[in-house]
């Protein structure tokens, strides 16, 4: 099944999208398309190029501001807020759980943040997991603690550098 990754329209059916997460599901269905209309957070859908109208998952980007500097030596003691892109969201169907698309949205999410940072500015992807069971498919990627001093804390980043290096295999 060949794949097509592309921002939110309407006319793409957000209705029948159920990854088994209620707030992941409204997100789709109620706010994304609006928060793309105020410049707030733009969705990306990943749909069956057959099928164009299905979603089959997607991954929100926002902008992201850290003021306080992750522990990197690249940006340490650094006195002002930095800019980043956050992963604000990323939900696979139901139907299309274990084949991987998660993977291939992160991938897009990670390529993207590199586009910004060619083209503004930013030290890497942000994400928050929720949960402690998804730190490893984040860590699998090189997401780093975002602050290793609070063990508490789930938020998670991927340096730029690294961004560049996943977005680079991925394109070969």
């Amino acid at each position: 099944m060949s794949i097509i990754i592309e921002e939110l329209t309407p006319t793409h059916d957000r209705k029948a999208f159920d990854c088994g997460v209620n707030a992941l599901n409204q997100f789709l269905q109620r706010q994304a398309r609006q928060k793309a209309a105020k410049q707030i957070a733009k969705t990306y859908v990943a749909c069956a190029s057959a099928e164009p109208t299905a979603i089959l998952g997607y991954h929100t980007l926002t902008g992201y501001s850290v003021t306080t500097a992750p522990d990197h030596k690249d940006y340490k003691k650094y006195p002002h807020p930095l800019n980043a892109v956050k992963l604000a969201r990323l939900a696979v169907d139901r139907t299309q759980q274990g084949q991987r698309l998660g993977e291939r949205l992160l991938v897009d999410a990670i390529y993207r943040t590199v586009l910004v940072a060619e083209q503004i500015s930013a030290i890497g992807l942000f994400v928050d997991p929720m949960t402690p069971q998804v730190v490893p498919f984040y860590q699998q990627y090189g997401f780093l603690p975002a602050d290793p001093g609070d063990p508490s804390r789930l938020e998670m980043w991927l340096p730029i550098k690294t961004c560049i290096a996943v977005a680079a295999t991925a394109c070969e």
